[in-house]
This record gives C-alpha cells, structure tokens and sequence, in this order.
C-alpha cells in the first residue's frame, strides 16, 4: 500500500505539470486573441475581414495572438501549441499559421504549418519580421507593427496556395532606418486635415467583421516547428 501510494504522488508530480503546459486556453476574436490589449477594435475587424478572406478561399487558418506574458514557456512551444491545440488549417492540408507576440519578454514568432513549409521558405518569414515588423515594435508601435505583419504574412500565405486575397484596412508603410527611431511618424500637416476630415465623411461605410459568420478553424493542425523567432 505504501509503495502504490508513492507511484501515485510521483505520477502526480511528473505528469500533472505536463498536462497543464499541453495547450493554452485563448479568448479568439475571429482570427485574434488581443490578451496583451495591445490593438483597436477598428484594426481587429480590418484584420479579421482579410484573414477570413484568406480562409474562405484557401482554407489557411493565420492566427494573431498577444499575450501579456509566456509565463516562463518559450515562446516556440507556446506557437507550437497554439498551432496544435486550434487545429489550425484545414484538414489534409495542414496550412496554418500562428503570429505570435509576447509583450513582457518582447519575443515574437511566426510558426508554419506542415503543408507550408514546402511552400513558404523561413528565410521569406524572417525577412517579413526583420523588416517590416521588428522596427515598429522597438519604438513600441506594437499596433503598426502587428497590422503590418499580419497583411504580409495574409499575402504570402495566399500566394503560396495560388489564391488573392482582398485587404481591408490600411496597411502601415515599411519603416526606414532613421524613421525606427522616431516616434513622429504619424505627425499629419496642418494643411492635410481639411483632406482628412472631408475624406472620413464622404468615405463609404465598412463592413464589420462578425463573429457569426466565422465558422471556426479548419481541423488540420499539423505543426513541425518550421518558423522564426525574434526579438526587440
């Protein structure tokens, strides 16, 4: 009896611990689980509508997760997880993508599906994260950066599956050496708001992205660790 009861708590102590890292627990907004907070309600629904579009027409299943914390995770399991855990892509075709960015320990990661990695080489993800996402995040422009890497990363995956893909929203312009280290990017003349203001007015209503009509990810799932990981 004294001998099963040490079996017991030693399971206890070696396999509880890894069923609790087994997966995390996300609040999605269509393809976006915000728990960092860090992007406006506008920019999800922009994002949303082209990932959907995305989705509709190739199956892919592209994630944009922040969190406020990995809680002592990598931030390559917590992908890899994501990307397992969702099951995302489609059935059979395993075409998922999960963009990830943990605030506190300023570590991001775009991780690839299966069936993409034969299609999307990493050296074409890290180009997007060097270039086009990391400058915004080091002068702390977090919502730029993420709208900026989530519109390229949509139009790689599309290409890579031989669809096109309508972009709702804007997407922010590459940042220049010099401009990573200004915060006055988004300074508007004086003479431009006349413009602005007139344009915003006569401009025809969005359409919103509604969570009813999103049917959920595809069920694929298939996840080999093919990605890039940075910092900032």
């Amino acid at each position: 009896m004294f001998k099963k009861s040490w079996l017991f708590i030693l399971f206890l102590l070696v396999f509880l611990p890894l069923s609790a890292n087994a997966d995390i627990t996300l609040k999605f907004n269509g393809f976006i689980a915000d728990e960092a907070n860090l992007l406006s309600e506008e920019v999800e629904n922009d994002l949303n509508m082209t990932l959907w579009d995305l989705q509709k027409k190739s199956g892919a299943d592209l994630v944009v997760v922040t969190l406020p914390s990995l809680n002592g995770r990598t931030v390559e399991e917590v992908a890899l997880d994501i990307g397992r855990s969702y099951k995302l892509g489609a059935v059979g075709k395993n075409n998922g993508m999960v963009y990830l960015t943990a605030l506190n320990e300023r570590r991001m990661r775009i991780e690839q599906g299966l069936g993409l990695e034969s299609k999307i080489p990493v050296s074409t993800l890290e180009n997007i994260m060097n270039t086009d996402i990391l400058p915004y995040y080091k002068q702390s422009n977090y919502e730029k950066g993420i709208r900026r890497g989530t519109y390229l990363l949509a139009q790689t995956v599309a290409q890579a599956e031989g669809v096109k893909i309508k972009k709702q929203g804007v997407c922010p312009p590459a940042l220049s050496p010099s401009a990573s280290n200004s915060h006055n990017n988004d300074s508007i003349p004086w003479w431009a708001w006349p413009i602005v203001i007139l344009g915003a007015l006569c401009s025809p209503r969005r359409r919103r992205f509604s969570s009813g009509s999103f049917g959920g990810f595809g069920g694929g799932g298939g996840f080999g660790g093919s990605g890039c990981s940075g910092s900032w």
